[in-house]
């Protein structure tokens, strides 16, 4: 399910319930806890699990950081400005992309514009 998650990350809330249905019915089933009493956020916390969403802004966190490394094939070249966007400590500043239609909104490169709060989690 994390498989090239960057590229397919869903955006819409549906399609993201689906996902984390399907971790919640593992957890269920790693922990053999079927009862309806016991919260799923507990098994999931019990078995060390974040939610796919977080592991997939994580993952789309680590391709771009290994991009503006140099360590992947994806060049951030287009994307270095000089306007102030995301500063990242060794002095690179990125633009943000900014589009109006959710195909292309919610793509890999616009969807980094969360970077300004996150960038400490960027590893390369």
């Amino acid at each position: 399910m994390e498989f090239a998650a960057p590229a397919w990350d869903p955006y819409r809330v549906k399609d993201i319930n689906k996902l984390e249905m399907v971790q919640r019915r593992a957890a269920r089933f790693a922990k053999s806890d079927y009862r309806r009493t016991t919260p799923v956020s507990k098994l999931m916390d019990d078995l060390g699990w974040r939610t796919l969403s977080d592991r997939r802004k994580d993952a789309r966190l680590n391709l771009f950081g290994k991009a503006v490394c140099g360590k992947v094939a994806i060049s951030v070249d287009k994307l270095k400005q000089p306007t102030r966007v995301t500063r990242f400590s060794d002095g690179a500043t990125f633009t943000a992309i900014t589009t109006r239609t959710d195909a292309y909104k919610f793509s890999f490169f616009p969807r980094i514009e969360f970077l300004n709060a996150h960038s400490h989690h960027i590893r390369g």
